[in-house]
């Protein structure tokens, strides 16, 4: 990568898939709880929820969590495993709860959204401010997790307001990493171009340091919640409940026996 601010930061060919459009995980120590996971989590996820992109600063008042992609009732010996841990808002996480898809609705695509597996652009489009499908990973995702709620619809109209931005508006700070430097908003561009400019060292250590201007940007805009619509929410649980109902199996994870 050149000192020349029309070069991509991680040097992906346009519309290819790389790395970089996966969440990557650190190498943390093992033994430790799930908990003290937690500092790891928000650097890996830029600050970020896992599902919906909301960044901690956009959450205001929503607690951002630890969720366990597999649940703990169903697979309690993954409670402690790193890879198992996602990054995520409270909403994201009130709403997949101890959600467990079966193996065969897994095969057939009817799963959680994974950031560090899948790429969020084969499975999510936007239009307007609504995010749509272009998988069943992503349908169910939107539909278990209600990714447009109002107060996301919201948070993608100010995204696009403030920065002009596809990718911004879409998949949220974890999006400008595949961005050119020409493209960022304002407010961080002119920091990558000096740092870029400073910087006589390779690749991976220019990329290091964009990801760190990155994560700090996560921390500055703005959303104000709103209440439910209740009757897209009505619509978006009996449609969820029609997928669900195609498999015979528990969707949830079993209940802990009381001892």
């Amino acid at each position: 990568m050149t000192n020349n601010t029309k070069n991509v930061i991680t040097s992906p060919r346009d519309g290819a898939q790389t790395a970089s459009s996966l969440v990557v995980r650190s190498e943390v120590p093992v033994g430790k709880r799930y908990g003290e996971y937690r500092n790891y989590l928000r650097r890996d996820f830029v600050f970020s929820c896992s599902y919906c992109t909301m960044s901690e600063f956009e959450a205001q008042a929503i607690r951002m969590t630890i969720d366990h992609y597999e649940p703990r009732k169903s697979r309690p010996d993954l409670e402690n495993t790193y890879s198992n841990l996602m990054y995520a808002c409270d909403e994201c996480n009130l709403r997949k709860g101890d959600r467990c898809p079966p193996p065969e609705a897994r095969e057939e695509g009817h799963r959680f959204f994974k950031a560090d597996e899948d790429f969020r652009d084969e499975h999510f489009q936007r239009t307007g401010v609504r995010l749509n499908p272009k998988s069943l990973v992503g349908r169910y995702s939107i539909l278990a997790l209600d990714l447009n709620r109002i107060s996301l619809c919201r948070l993608r109209e100010i995204r696009e307001r403030l920065y002009a931005s596809e990718r911004m508006a879409s998949e949220g700070v974890l999006g400008l990493k595949r961005m050119r430097i020409d493209q960022l908003p304002p407010a961080i561009k002119g920091r990558a171009v000096t740092a870029i400019k400073r910087m006589e060292a390779t690749q991976e250590k220019i990329a290091e340091t964009i990801d760190a201007i990155l994560a700090d940007f996560a921390r500055s805009d703005l959303i104000e919640a709103d209440a439910e619509d209740n009757k897209r929410n009505l619509d978006r649980l009996n449609e969820l409940r029609s997928v669900e109902a195609i498999y015979p199996n528990k969707w949830r994870a079993p209940k802990a026996k009381r001892r």
